[in-house]
């Protein structure tokens, strides 16, 4: 009884037990902090734009802007001069590191679009005018359609989504009962494509998907996870999603990479569930000790950050699945 008086309980501790969980606690959480602080800094563009695919993640952030700029309801004419004369830069020093490639097709495809419209506004003045037309010609662009705008209409978009309803979204379970019939490849890059559709901040795109085959991989890499008790042995084949923090940088991109992440691995389970599969996402809340060894496992990229692993297999005739019930909507929606 004096323990109870003193400690209280896990579910109702009192201030001693508290500070005496504190004291255990806080040396613990600042080492994983200090973890993916040195991760980030190590790793993310905040520092530098040196290898190539920081440079590149600057580059499509920045040419993204004048997309976004020519997207508007009415854009203004000339717009975007300090964007552009940064994405010149750039696009000049990827040029003198790695030369003319496919990469630059998108950015100067941007460009060219934005040489468009300003000609069909009748500005032939606009910024970087004789740069832009200078990096174009050196780059050319053999695919117009991979960068600026596309006309969309409301009947295309009707068209697309009329047979899509809320049951589609409602249908999706974490699945954890799988039959024996194995996924093809074809599922698998048909999932993956859908979830490159996902919101990408500045339209960076740098989730990868690591898909694990063998069954004994699939066993290890589970057993090391230790969340699939009971199904990981059904478990056809095995994901894990990651995101580069080499394209992000900053203090406030600090947790870009996981909502990046979120996005797209979210985007995969639908991808999944579209071609009539089962799928359970399988976090990655770990500490920095089994993420680094789980890293030695699966051999991730040094500059990639685990967002979660995710379980795929044929559904079976009939299964169960766990109701998860759902919170009222009221306590969902905020009116401001």
């Amino acid at each position: 009884m004096k323990h109870i008086y003193l400690l209280g309980s896990e579910l109702n501790p009192t201030p001693l037990r508290v500070f005496i969980k504190s004291l255990k606690q806080v040396p613990y959480l600042a080492s994983n902090y200090l973890y993916d602080m040195r991760r980030y800094l190590k790793h993310s563009s905040t520092l530098g734009y040196g290898s190539k695919n920081k440079l590149r993640a600057r580059i499509i952030a920045i040419y993204h802007n004048v997309e976004k700029g020519l997207s508007l309801p009415a854009p203004r004419p000339g717009f975007g001069e300090s964007n552009l004369s940064y994405l010149l830069s750039a696009m000049d020093l990827y040029l003198s590191r790695h030369g003319v490639d496919e990469f630059l097709q998108a950015p100067a495809s941007a460009l060219s679009a934005y040489v468009g419209f300003n000609r069909a506004a009748g500005n032939e003045n606009f910024p970087e005018r004789d740069r832009i037309l200078k990096t174009i010609e050196r780059i050319g662009v053999a695919s117009p359609e991979c960068g600026g705008t596309v006309l969309v209409t409301k009947a295309q978009i009707g068209v697309a989504t009329q047979n899509v309803g809320a049951e589609f979204f409602t249908s999706r379970y974490s699945v954890r009962q799988y039959s024996d019939e194995d996924v093809s490849e074809e599922d698998i890059v048909e999932a993956v494509r859908i979830a490159q559709k996902s919101p990408s901040v500045c339209n960076r795109q740098t989730c990868r998907v690591y898909v694990i085959h063998p069954k004994d991989q699939i066993k290890r890499v589970l057993d090391f996870h230790g969340g699939t008790r009971g199904f990981g042995e059904h478990v056809n084949k095995l994901l894990v999603v990651t995101n580069k923090l080499s394209s992000f940088w900053g203090a406030s991109e600090r947790n870009q990479c996981w909502i990046d992440g979120g996005l797209f691995a979210m985007s995969l389970l639908l991808g999944f569930h579209s071609r009539g599969l089962g799928a359970c996402s399988l976090n990655w809340s770990k500490d920095s000790n089994v993420d680094r060894e789980f890293r030695k496992i699966v051999e991730i990229e040094e500059d990639e950050a685990i967002i979660m692993l995710i379980a795929v297999g044929h559904i079976p005739e009939t299964l169960n699945v766990a109701v998860s019930q759902r919170r009222p909507i009221e306590e969902v929606i905020c009116c401001c």
